[in-house]
């Protein structure tokens, strides 16, 4: 059974070239690991499912939700339109069901409500690691629910749409995240904010500060320092191999996350929305 605790997906990258720099990592040359297991042994407490992030992300997304509920003026991340156009491409009735895999406590989900008419009913089930469903119940709505096995979304019913943003470079093996992903035969899904190598696989490690993670300002109780967690970069030949089996490309946005060179290997990056041939 795949759940999240074996993908481990992220909540949020911020630029690549604020973090690594113009040679991968702020300026010197990245270690290049052998495995993911190896690069998690010189990793933060737990890597991505450090109790401090959880708790940051948690605590922005409650903040950012309360913002969205008092109306006014949204401040939206490009990110975020490649969620609603999407959801309008996915779109087939009164009705719309969402698979958000590492969607952190939920923040893409309040982002959709607010903007989607209320006439629309919109179903999210965020997969996420065990720590992050924990604390994202806590926000968990009729609309929105979180769970850690990812198979157990599909047995609830039809999915409309597999949205997924900056999610596959944090897992083990994001190839084999895409496949299974896949295997779910959702007619339209989303891959944003990706990180692809123009040559082999990279596993290296990425660093930030606390506070970068999530949506948002950091909130109060908590001290800014520097995590790190492992981050793979699969190849770019073989994620679009794997995908244009069975998908084809609908949409390709114009994202700017830019290139950047680690360990070695020139890296890009990219979104784009997918339609199921089947």
């Amino acid at each position: 059974m795949l759940t999240a605790r074996d993908l481990i997906p992220p909540v949020a990258i911020k630029a690549a070239k604020k973090l690594f720099g113009p040679n991968g990592n702020g300026g010197h040359a990245p270690v290049r690991y052998a495995s993911y297991a190896a690069a998690l042994k010189e990793c933060s407490r737990g890597g991505y499912e450090n109790p401090d992030i959880v708790g940051v992300v948690c605590e922005k997304t409650k903040r950012l939700r309360d913002q969205l509920q008092h109306g006014g003026q949204i401040t939206m991340p490009s990110t975020q339109s490649y969620t609603m156009t999407a959801l309008l491409a996915a779109l087939n009735g009164p009705e719309i069901r969402v698979l958000d895999f590492g969607g952190a406590c939920g923040h893409a989900y309040f982002m959709a409500r607010r903007l989607l008419p209320p006439t629309i009913r919109l179903q999210w089930d965020v997969v996420e690691t065990p720590e992050m469903v924990r604390a994202g119940s806590s926000m968990a709505t009729s609309g929105l629910s979180f769970t850690s096995d990812l198979a157990s979304v599909q047995h609830r019913g039809w999915i409309d749409l597999i949205h997924t943003s900056g999610a596959l470079q944090y897992t083990p093996d994001p190839l084999g995240t895409l496949r299974a992903l896949m295997d779910m035969s959702a007619p339209y899904i989303l891959l944003s904010r990706l990180a692809l190598s123009k040559g082999s696989e990279v596993v290296s490690i990425q660093e930030s500060r606390l506070a970068d993670n999530g949506p948002g300002l950091m909130p109060e109780g908590f001290t800014d320092q520097l995590v790190r967690y492992p981050f793979v970069y699969p190849s770019e030949s073989e994620f679009y191999r794997i995908l244009e089996s069975r998908y084809d490309i609908a949409v390709k946005f114009d994202d700017n996350s830019g290139r950047l060179n680690v360990a070695g290997e020139e890296i890009v990056g990219g979104a784009l929305l997918a339609k199921c041939r089947e």
